[in-house]
């Protein structure tokens, strides 16, 4: 079957009569904005087919126009047979009717029966299930779908591949495996879980794995009791023989003797220890008394010394001294010609800086009579333009603003629509003239249009006479009233007689504001701040006061004050280096006085401190320092000989302390092991009697029976999962070739998408389940809606070509089926359609017109009849 055209009359917003010529083979689009028409013809087109001519189901009323009437959709298709016209009309006057050719071939129960025989398959599936897709479906099953309704498309789906494939037995024998299946992961949920794969609690499995790991854990425990009691036994005759080895009386009294020969050489060393100490206290004496009279004899010899030095050097420092006095001299003198230049100079720097801020002040006046003179014209310019704005701020401001316009051009357009819906109810006649005269009314001739007659109206016919027309009943005027009624209130409201005067006040109002706004422009442009701030700025400014007319320029001025600066800066300078040398040079005098006062009484203090020798110290102690030198050689020789022969203190004392350590050990050792032997008896007596070699053999064979239950569950299990793989295996492999017509056709087209992408199907609904890509499986329910119409749409071409190659060619339908599909993707969306167009007949509806302008195919029109 082809569409050829289609004809709606009184269909939703189709009050008068529209058609759609020119469908042709392959590819056909019809796009329009939204609320255009095109869900109501798809809604028309399933009417046509599914809904019985007698039927005042909720979809045939639904099709009905606001205003009444009794739809009609009439469709013109090329079957086999020829061209037929398939036409049914409902609620008022219903009828269906089937044409061939122009003539009439079927009515009423035989056309439906007919157009049924089109669109229906065995088993009540039919094409519209599997190729129609309506606005806002994104997938092959709608979740309103009543059970019937998907039973029967399943069939259509079911009848439609095992015709194809003719291998009934290969979904037949994949149910029987599924039932193998089930009975396999039954048995084996007994042993272990399907979501986890880990045991069953309580399960055969899970209990063997728990008696195997409880056994294992009391034998590792009477294993570690066995080594410890072995362990005891072992460790109390090693006790036993240490503790013979240290009681033994022989081990003792060696201990003993060892330490008292080294508490006797102990002694020994201590009291050659003392002795050498006193040696060295008397050395340290001797010492003390030769290095004392060597030292003042030393000093004696320090002070004659330093009396020589400070004789020269208060010699020299006062021949410095009167040195350092000449030179101050000679520097003050230099010093006093130099301040009178000084206060030359800046008295002339003085009068060059007032001559130069006389000649600033007077340029800065002429600036500001400058400034002046600006700011008063801007000043007169904006108050002329303020004077001006109020009255175009007034007209800006008179007017009915856009908002009302809107208001009342919709009010009129309101008007205008219940006035046509009122002439359209009324009776109308309509007169065709065939010569020149015209028939007259109201004194108007009459036009040929249909005239509605809403009034008892009287025609004059010149020449004839003239006839009155009454309508049979006065029609409802009451919305038009209604809504003149607003328009007239809206007007009256606004103080206008009428729109056009509305509008006419409304761009008067528009054109004052874009002057006024002009204006503004002005007079921020004048006074950005404001006229005010103008004012402040002019009053602020200096009144213009007389300057002397010999002033020099500013440049004239300002090269004399840089003279007299250049000047006053030589003299500043000349007068500080005469100055500084002075202040140099009497600073150098004082430190001369000053040192030559300090070696004076360097002087006086040597000489003091000479006398204090007495009148020939040289005598005196020369004798002392010898027999100083005798004692210190005997107090020596005495120390050395003492220590030569002393014993090794420390090495004595470790003696000592080793032989206490190795007794005290002994000791300790003893006492520890006798304890230790206690503890090892008290062990060994309580593990002897709790039989535990008898108990770990005993374990030892109950866990070898638990693991080899353990290792027949666990082998009864590995084989009902190798089972159940490969039941599973078996099944897809045999789902698949079941399926392989539509996976065929679906490849070329899922790889316009997404290269190298498989689609699964379930077997038991006949649908796609998951999408295949990168080798990895993702159920439809998670991929994105722009994801799933894509699918939806390439899975029902793919059903289109398998009908087609049955020899039942259907035309496919989609009303804005791609609605969340992405630019790129809808451009290979495109080159899809185009593909399977070849030999079918593809009809598109679609609001997006941007989107689809590069579509391509036949475009069709809805236009009147």
């Amino acid at each position: 079957m082809r569409l050829l055209s289609i004809e709606l009359s009184d269909v939703r917003r189709f009050v008068d009569p529209v058609r759609i010529d020119g469908i042709g083979t392959g590819l056909n689009v019809l796009c329009a904005p939204n609320e255009f028409g095109k869900s109501t013809l798809f809604d028309a087109l399933q009417a046509l087919f599914f809904q019985p001519h007698r039927s005042a189901s909720r979809e045939v009323k639904a099709l009905r126009p606001h205003v009444g009437g009794s739809p009609c959709v009439t469709v013109e298709v090329e079957l086999p047979t020829g061209r037929h016209t398939l036409s049914k009309r409902w609620l008022g006057k219903a009828q269906a009717s089937v044409h061939r050719n122009g003539t009439l071939i079927h009515q009423s129960d035989d056309a439906e029966a007919f157009i049924a025989s089109l669109v229906h398959a065995e088993g009540e599936g039919g094409p519209a299930g599997l190729l129609w897709v309506r606005q806002g479906l994104t997938r092959l099953e709608g979740d309103t779908d009543s059970t019937r309704d998907r039973e029967i498309a399943k069939a259509a789906r079911r009848n439609l591949i095992t015709s194809v494939t003719g291998e009934v037995e290969a979904l037949t024998g994949g149910r029987r495996m599924d039932m193998a299946l089930a009975r396999a992961r039954d048995e084996l949920a007994r042993y272990v879980s399907a979501a986890t794969g880990k045991p069953v609690k309580n399960g055969p499995l899970g209990e063997a794995e728990t008696r195997v790991a409880t056994l294992t854990a009391e034998k590792a425990q009477l294993e570690a009791t066995a080594r410890q009691l072995t362990s005891a036994l072992s460790r109390r005759r090693e006790v036993a023989k240490t503790l013979a080895d240290l009681t033994a009386p022989e081990a003792a009294e060696m201990r003993q003797t060892r330490l008292d020969e080294a508490i006797r050489r102990s002694e020994d060393a201590r009291r050659h220890a003392d002795a050498l100490a006193t040696s060295a206290i008397a050395l340290h004496s001797a010492e003390l008394a030769h290095t004392t009279v060597s030292e003042r004899l030393s000093a004696f010899h320090g002070a004659r010394t330093a009396h020589a030095k400070a004789a020269t050097d208060l010699a020299a420092g006062q021949s410095h001294a009167a040195v350092a006095r000449q030179a101050t001299a000679h520097a003050e003198a230099a010093l006093a010609p130099c301040a009178p230049a000084l206060v030359t100079a800046r008295a002339a720097k003085i009068a060059a800086d007032g001559l130069l801020a006389e000649a600033n002040r007077a340029e800065a006046a002429k600036t500001a009579a400058a400034r002046r003179a600006d700011l008063a014209a801007r000043l007169a310019k904006a108050r002329a333009v303020i004077a001006d704005r109020a009255p175009l701020a007034k007209a800006a401001t008179t007017g009915p603003v856009p908002k009302d316009i809107d208001r009342l051009l919709g009010l009129s357009q309101t008007v205008a629509l219940e006035r046509a819906l009122r002439d359209r109810s009324a009776p109308q006649i309509t007169f065709h003239h065939s010569g020149p005269a015209r028939v007259m009314t109201g004194g108007s001739a009459v036009p040929e249009i249909p005239l509605p007659v809403l009034t008892e109206t009287r025609f004059d016919m010149p020449g004839l006479g003239h006839f009155v027309l009454k309508p049979a009943a006065a029609h409802d005027s009451s919305a038009l009233d209604r809504a003149e009624a607003d328009l007239a209130a809206a007007l009256s409201g606004l103080g206008l007689p009428d729109l056009a005067t509305a509008q006419s006040a409304a761009a008067l109002r528009a054109t004052a504001a874009a002057a006024l706004r002009d204006m503004d422009a002005t007079l921020a442009s004048l006074a950005p701040q404001g006229v005010a701030s103008l004012e402040a700025e002019l009053a602020a400014l200096p009144e213009t006061t007389p300057f002397r007319a010999d002033l020099p320029s500013i440049a004239e001025a300002q090269m004399t004050a840089d003279h007299a600066n250049i000047a006053l800066q030589s003299a500043e300078s000349a007068h500080e280096t005469a100055r500084t040398e002075a202040e140099r040079l009497r600073n150098a005098e004082v430190r001369a006085t000053v040192a030559a006062d300090g070696l004076a009484a360097a002087l006086a203090q040597a000489e003091t401190a000479l006398a204090a020798y007495g009148p020939d110290p040289e005598t005196t102690l020369a004798p002392q320092l010898a027999a100083a030198t005798t004692t210190l050689a005997a107090a020596r020789a005495s120390h050395a000989g003492l220590a030569a022969a002393a014993p090794d203190l420390t090495a004595a004392q470790a003696a000592l302390a080793r032989a206490h350590s190795i007794v005290d050990a002994a000791n300790a050792d003893i006492q520890r092991l006798q304890t230790e032997r206690a503890e090892l008896d008290l062990l060994v007596t309580l593990r002897s009697g709790e039989g535990v070699m008898e108990d770990l053999a005993d374990t030892d064979t109950r866990l070898a029976g638990a693991r080899e239950t353990l290792a027949s569950i666990a082998f009864e299990v590995a084989v009902l999962r190798e089972l159940a793989s490969t039941l599973e295996a078996a099944r897809n492999e045999a789902r698949d070739r079941y399926f392989e017509p539509v996976l065929a056709e679906l490849r070329p087209l899922l790889r316009i998408l997404w290269p190298d992408a498989e689609l699964r199907f379930d077997g038991e609904s006949l649908l796609p389940t998951a999408l295949v890509r990168d080798g990895r499986e993702e159920p439809l329910s998670i991929l994105s809606g722009g994801t799933q119409e894509q699918i939806a749409l390439l899975v029902r071409l793919a059903f289109a070509r398998l009908l087609a190659a049955k020899g039942r060619h259907a035309p496919i339908i989609f009303d804005d089926a791609l609605v969340y599909t992405d630019d790129d993707r809808i451009e290979k969306m495109f080159d899809a359609l185009h593909a399977q167009a070849a030999g079918q007949q593809i009809i598109v509806l679609s609001c997006r017109q941007r989107a689809f302008r590069d579509l391509g195919g036949t475009t069709l029109h809805l236009a009147p009849r």
